[in-house]
């Protein structure tokens, strides 16, 4: 785990610390994830109730101020900035590991703080030097590999393993909680359920199985990228 993921919202200071009112949220930057949308934690969007705004300004604050036209879009029941994402993302040259904070100051308007992965502010590119853009990958996320059998395609499951789930998930399994799935830049919300001594996906999963054409004896690989809102990054071989 790198020291980024460490990080948490007491770890930074914030330009709206000031006022605890605001909302905020932090993300760590996935380039597999990431380059072309960004979601938007859930519990962060129910503090908008029903006046989600669909398009926002993302400011970036510093020596010199700059800001980005960027779109809210809503998919499979997940918000993300979508459309003029992209240009923030190459404009700042964001690498793999960079943590960015953002906080909503005004009606459609978020200021963002971004740190590389050793914990400091990453300078202003402002147009004059960019970085070469990253190779996507996951590296450096705990995972496991399940060989997809009869039974997983017609109960609708996946276990994650004892040593796994007590190693990296050391949490409260709630009635009906969810968690993520995601195959390259699309999501699936399925059910989480404590099985035994263990964890078992659940409800959703026929779904997620059927619509990524799992056959019995494919490999998955699934990658642990997010314990806060529980969201894994699954690959197939």
């Amino acid at each position: 785990m790198t020291h980024s993921q460490n990080l948490d919202e007491e770890s930074v200071q914030l330009e709206c610390e000031s006022n605890d009112n605001l909302p905020e949220f932090f993300k760590i930057y996935m380039p597999a994830l990431s380059s072309k949308l960004l979601r938007i934690p859930p519990d962060f969007v129910d503090k908008f109730g029903e006046d989600i705004p669909t398009k926002c300004r993302i400011e970036r604050r510093g020596g010199r101020d700059m800001s980005w036209e960027v779109n809210m879009k809503k998919v499979n029941d997940c918000w993300f900035l979508e459309k003029g994402w992209p240009n923030f993302v190459d404009e700042n040259s964001l690498r793999d590991g960079d943590f960015l904070s953002f906080c909503y100051v005004a009606k459609s308007i978020f200021h963002v703080q971004i740190f590389s992965p050793n914990g400091c502010p990453k300078r202003e590119n402002c147009g004059i030097y960019k970085e070469k853009k990253p190779v996507a990958h996951i590296n450096g996320f705990p995972s496991f590999s399940s060989v997809i059998n009869k039974t997983h395609l017609e109960k609708g499951y996946l276990y994650l393993p004892v040593t796994f789930s007590k190693a990296h998930m050391n949490m409260e399994i709630r009635p009906q909680m969810e968690a993520t799935l995601w195959v390259k830049k699309k999501a699936w919300n399925v059910g989480v359920v404590r099985y035994g001594d263990g964890i078992r996906l659940q409800k959703g999963m026929l779904k997620f199985w059927r619509e990524n054409s799992a056959k019995v004896g494919n490999s998955c690989t699934v990658h642990l990228i997010d314990t806060k809102h529980l969201s894994f990054m699954v690959t197939f071989d």
